[in-house]
């Protein structure tokens, strides 16, 4: 059989089991293997045990579960709501007010976080109730949490980035340095856009009390612990003193000691941390595993050669490849989550990326805008899910949606400026 009617039946295979609603990490494993038994080479299933210990006996997804704990324990110490009400004094001047806030929350928490919806659900239990209080526009609050939270993804550390480093066997730490400047870039692009938006309409956001310098100095204390321990992270990762997953570790240590400090750290703390790590890992490692039988599966059918001197005999421009990868992540992103997004396409799409010449790197970037996209996009956007859970359920989610429609195209502006100005992306990295 030619390996487009083994592709079309592959997809038709794992569309039907999406459709039956089945857990995405089984749809991809039983697509895998029931498209090995098509195959009708017995040998083939020889290799799943070899395949299943090699896809997650890998160094580099050690630190999936490190990051996660340390997320975890600053998340439920409460150190983070300490960071918000002390950024809120130093900011709540600029046009937005406490919406900047959540912006620039939401970045400093992605730097320790490593997940959108961590990001999310952290910053927005803070304001979502502290903004509703005095009044802000809803959407605005809405807005700016889901998109300021899916930069939990691009800011290091990712565990998008980690996984999408481990299977296509370029450097973590590089990935990690790339995200830096796209993630500024889109705190600063963010910020604007409320400043301008509240400049056009003041009704957005009300009066708030003026600070004292006293208040102000008073709160560097709150940020200080967060910002030491996302430069310690960063600095330790660029300059070569640690991998990643050594960065990781650090960074749980430095987490329990800060918490200590604070005298924030319990027992019961520390157990529900574990437990939720444990979980979330679990989780990420079965979408691993499944993945690489469905990989496997690609290359012993010779879909990933075949599509590859398939496309390449159509000599494609960089722009149009570039145009239809990003309508493809934009559709599947309003029905698949970010991380299966990636186990799913990036087997097939690899290839065919090499064949066109892109910088891995860059691509690596680009892949995750396009998926924070899709954390924002309904009907699968979980960002949307996570705030309107924190609102509560009185809340219509056409609000929430309505919120983060313009960050959808800020995103998009995003990627469109790493495609005209690559070393966006590849400066910092290229310095290491």
């Amino acid at each position: 059989m030619e390996w487009y009617m083994l592709f079309i039946c592959y997809v038709g295979i794992l569309l039907l089991l999406l459709c039956l609603g089945t857990w995405v990490p089984f749809a991809l494993g039983a697509t895998g293997l029931v498209g090995l038994y098509l195959l009708g080479d017995p040998t083939s299933f020889q290799a799943l045990g070899f395949i299943a210990w090699n896809s997650v006996n890998n160094f580099e997804l050690t630190s999936i579960p490190l990051f996660i704990l340390m997320g975890d324990i600053i998340l439920k110490s409460g150190i983070s709501h300490k960071f918000y009400y002390s950024a809120s004094v130093l900011l709540r001047k600029l046009p937005g007010g406490l919406l900047q806030t959540n912006i620039v929350s939401c970045s400093f928490f992605a730097a320790i976080s490593g997940s959108s919806l961590a990001t999310a659900a952290a910053i927005g239990s803070v304001s979502v109730p502290e903004l509703t209080k005095r009044g802000y526009n809803r959407p605005m609050i809405f807005g700016s949490l889901g998109g300021g939270g899916a930069l939990g993804i691009l800011i290091p550390p990712s565990i998008p980035l980690i996984i999408y480093g481990s299977m296509v066997e370029e450097s973590v730490a590089k990935l990690f340095i790339a995200g830096i400047v796209p993630g500024l870039v889109a705190t600063l692009i963010f910020m604007i856009y409320i400043a301008v938006m509240c400049l056009i309409k003041p009704e957005l956001t009300p009066d708030l009390e003026p600070t004292t310098w006293s208040e102000k100095i008073k709160s560097i204390g709150g940020i200080l612990p967060l910002t030491i321990l996302v430069g310690l992270i960063a600095s330790g990762i660029y300059l070569g003193f640690t991998t990643p997953t050594e960065a990781a570790g650090f960074g749980v240590v430095a987490a329990l000691i800060i918490c200590g400090f604070y005298k924030k750290i319990t027992y019961e703390n520390i157990k529900q941390s574990l437990i939720s790590t444990v979980k979330t890992t679990s989780m990420v490692l079965f979408i691993v595993v499944a993945a690489q039988i469905l990989s496997y599966l690609i290359v012993k059918s010779g879909i990933n050669r075949g599509l590859t001197d398939w496309v390449v005999s159509l000599d494609p421009s960089p722009a149009l490849f570039l145009i239809v990868i990003i309508l493809l992540y934009l559709i599947l992103g309003c029905l698949i989550d970010g991380l299966s997004l990636i186990f799913l396409t990036l087997p097939v799409l690899w290839p065919l990326v090499q064949a066109m010449g892109f910088d891995p790197i860059w691509f690596g970037i680009l892949l995750v805008i396009l998926i924070e996209v899709a954390q924002i996009t309904p009907p699968v956007g979980l960002n949307l899910y996570v705030l309107q859970g924190i609102a509560g359920e009185k809340t219509p989610l056409t609000d929430i949606i309505k919120g983060n429609i313009p960050y959808f195209f800020l995103y998009l502006f995003l990627a469109l400026l790493i495609i005209l100005f690559p070393q966006i992306v590849l400066w910092l990295p290229s310095n290491m």
